[in-house]
């Protein structure tokens, strides 16, 4: 049996079956990138031209740098009513963060809350539904994330929210690949592979 796949023939095969494996990776990864860069963007995130509205709820999903900033400046210029932050950080992490800010303590006492039990995107999601519950003026949601999570985010937060109108910023407009490619290139491409679960699970 083990000289079977010693065989020139079954090489060959074998050797065939890799490359279109390769070919269909690659092939995935190049729409993967265009996707995320480039059709995602234009559909979903928030344009120029938006003008806010009674009803708009911000929801930060945490993990990442910049994205409770960017909520805050969200709810400061007027995109929101409300502010949510679904953190993995303590109200006193998230204060400190607010004290920075000239406005932050009558902001966290008016129009921010948070929930700092959730581990991954799913419990974001189900913090985000407990949070709406009390809040039922809600009926629009901007939501921020750094740039590689917001299509997963997207996906989750509709699938249990489909009602919702969701548009998504990014918690950083202009990234500086060339300061580490390393580690853009390693989260693109793990972040691909969350993509492709999150939607099976959620077929």
């Amino acid at each position: 049996m083990y000289f079977i796949f010693l065989k020139k023939g079954f090489l060959i095969k074998f050797k065939k079956i890799l490359l279109f494996f390769f070919l269909a990776l690659l092939a995935s990864l190049i729409w993967w990138n265009i996707f995320l860069f480039d059709t995602f963007p234009k559909r979903y995130y928030l344009k120029e031209e938006y003008k806010s509205s009674s009803g708009v709820g911000i929801v930060v999903l945490t993990g990442g740098k910049g994205r409770i900033e960017k909520g805050i400046e969200l709810l400061q210029n007027g995109y929101g009513e409300k502010l949510f932050i679904s953190s993995v950080l303590s109200k006193t992490d998230i204060k400190t963060k607010l004290d920075k800010n000239s406005n932050g303590n009558y902001l966290f006492e008016c129009c921010i809350s948070f929930d700092n039990t959730a581990k991954n995107t799913n419990e974001n999601v189900f913090e985000v539904e407990r949070w709406l519950e009390k809040n039922k003026e809600v009926n629009k949601l901007i939501l921020v994330s750094s740039y590689y999570h917001l299509p997963r985010a997207f996906i989750v937060v509709k699938n249990r929210l489909p009602e919702f109108e969701i548009i998504m910023v990014p918690a950083i407009n202009h990234i500086d690949f060339s300061s580490d490619p390393t580690f853009h290139i390693k989260l693109i491409f793990f972040e691909y592979f969350k993509v492709l679960y999150t939607l099976i699970i959620n077929l």
